[in-house]
């Protein structure tokens, strides 16, 4: 599968990096190595993927899936303080990183996933901004 990253997770990771949520270390030794499991075919075979911790489908305000959201899931971040989040899109076997975040509460999870199903939308119709790929 090929891994794209939006100008939204770009934006994200260098807002994250900016606040120093996200140290050097963390993004080199557990998000990227991660991200880079997506490179494999659908249905994702690593077992990392069969754990509903760290892989699952993105869910909205009533609990209901969002068609072709998911999110990886990252605890304990930053010396065990912070739960991160990556929103993403799986489109015609591209997956499109869309954004990084902090969990805070479900409120916080909630708003980020209504801004996955209009990234999603987005990404449909053409109306975005690649800024590379893995």
């Amino acid at each position: 599968m090929r891994v794209l990253i939006t100008e939204w997770a770009l934006d994200s990771y260098l807002d994250l990096r900016h606040r120093n949520i996200l140290s050097t270390s963390d993004f080199k030794r557990k998000v990227r190595p991660d991200v880079e499991l997506l490179k494999l075919e659908m249905p994702l075979s690593h077992p990392k993927f069969s754990n509903p911790k760290f892989w699952g489908p993105a869910k909205d305000l009533n609990n209901r899936v969002i068609s072709k959201g998911f999110k990886m899931k990252w605890h304990n971040m930053g010396s065990g303080k912070f739960q991160l989040r990556l929103a993403i899109a799986v489109i015609k076997n591209s997956a499109f990183l869309c954004q990084g975040y902090v969990k805070q509460s479900e409120f916080v999870d909630r708003r980020e996933m209504a801004k996955l199903r209009i990234r999603i939308q987005d990404i449909e119709q053409g109306d975005f901004e690649l800024r590379g790929s893995l």
